[in-house]
């Protein structure tokens, strides 16, 4: 993410850093300087998107933003309050038609474009498109620094181009998988791990936009089934493949934790929280590669846990990516993941457990009123 902090491109952030730790070390005027160094850190602060609160939001909420638009379509509310407002999109006030423009000829989504361009600008307020029209962070071909365009019409237009060859051509559809191009975490060049915020305020300034139009999750489930206080886990199938306990697998055996809901073109669909809860445990277990048949990984994969009252958790596994994270509170029905074959697994389906203060037990009590309407 060598490109996005452009607020506070002008000194260095860590010249910066090293200028407001020198003035407490001198100790000059102890009241002064606090003030001082507290004026500091909220015009950064600022210039990155947002007050101390909406900055600890991002890092409370990350999966904030991630939900489609109530209509599917651009708010248009929403939209406006932020380019026609020079306070909020900065350099990029007026240029909301520009990107609206551009992702129609390269059938992109403006909210996700808009919220990229904002967030690699620090809200249009970098030095890279203040002086370069560069709102992509798009360097010269010899990497010796960032490309300069005539007006930022043309930056936009690369800009275009750029996600319309990672997204369109690559498929990289998501904001995490696009964070892992723009801003990789664990980056050599990010030794103080900024990138880590990427995904979080890109989404968050999704949620500002009113939502995403394309590959998003729908802000309401009208097809989950809910009875009580909970919901069914799957809103592709109610087919269960495997059930609780030993199993046999061609010679051997083997004690299987969990039921297996499976059922065909149920790659990439929806899995849903069994009750209210928190997420406690949101990472890959084994493999990560999307397994088969001749290709088995080893362990969970990607899996999500979620923490709910009594001491009840339950365990969601086999995901094709990351799921919510860690931290996330969740209600019955809302969807924390995407059914994949990752870790032990010979094709989709969803690997499902029940835990009860640490045992594992049966799920198919816990579930049989939506198998049986009993």
């Amino acid at each position: 993410m060598k490109h996005i902090w452009g607020a506070v491109k002008a000194i260095g952030k860590k010249k910066a850093i090293g200028w407001i730790v020198g003035l407490a070390a001198a100790n000059i005027v102890p009241i002064l300087i606090g003030l001082v160094l507290m004026s500091i850190m909220f015009a950064i602060i600022g210039a990155l998107g947002g007050s101390v609160g909406e900055q600890q939001s991002n890092q409370n909420h990350p999966s904030a933003g991630y939900v489609c638009s109530a209509t599917g379509e651009i708010n248009q509310e929403k939209w406006t309050s932020v380019f026609q407002n020079k306070e909020r999109s900065g350099a990029l006030k007026g240029h909301g038609e520009d990107i609206i423009q551009l992702s129609e000829e390269k059938d992109l989504d403006p909210v996700l474009f808009a919220s990229i361009a904002l967030h690699e600008t620090a809200w249009g307020k970098s030095n890279a498109i203040q002086q370069k029209n560069n709102p992509g962070g798009l360097m010269t071909p010899d990497g010796s620094g960032l490309f300069s365009f005539a007006t930022l019409t043309d930056g936009l237009e690369s800009m275009s181009q750029t996600l319309y060859n990672r997204i369109k051509v690559d498929g990289l559809v998501t904001i995490e998988q696009l964070g892992n191009v723009y801003a990789p975490v664990g980056a050599a060049n990010d030794p103080n791990n900024l990138n880590e915020h990427w995904v979080p305020t890109t989404k968050e300034i999704a949620q500002k936009l009113g939502g995403l139009t394309m590959n998003c999750e729908p802000s309401n489930q009208p097809d989950m089934e809910v009875i009580g206080d909970k919901s069914w886990i799957s809103s592709h199938s109610k087919n269960i493949t495997s059930g609780f306990g030993n199993r046999s697998c061609g010679g051997c055996s083997s004690f299987h934790a969990g039921i297996d809901v499976a059922s065909g073109n149920i790659t990439g669909t929806p899995i849903t929280a069994f009750a209210d809860g928190e997420i406690v445990i949101s990472e890959a277990n084994g493999t990560t590669f999307q397994s088969s048949s001749n290709n088995m990984g080893t362990g969970y994969g990607w899996y999500v846990e979620i923490r709910h009252d009594d001491g009840l958790r339950t365990r969601y596994a086999h995901m094709m990516e990351k799921g919510k994270p860690v931290g996330t509170n969740v209600e019955a029905g809302e969807v924390i993941g995407k059914v994949g074959s990752t870790g032990a697994s010979t094709g989709a389906h969803l690997h499902f457990e029940v835990i009860v203060n640490g045992e594992k037990v049966d799920p198919m009590p816990y579930v049989k009123p939506f198998l049986t309407g009993e």
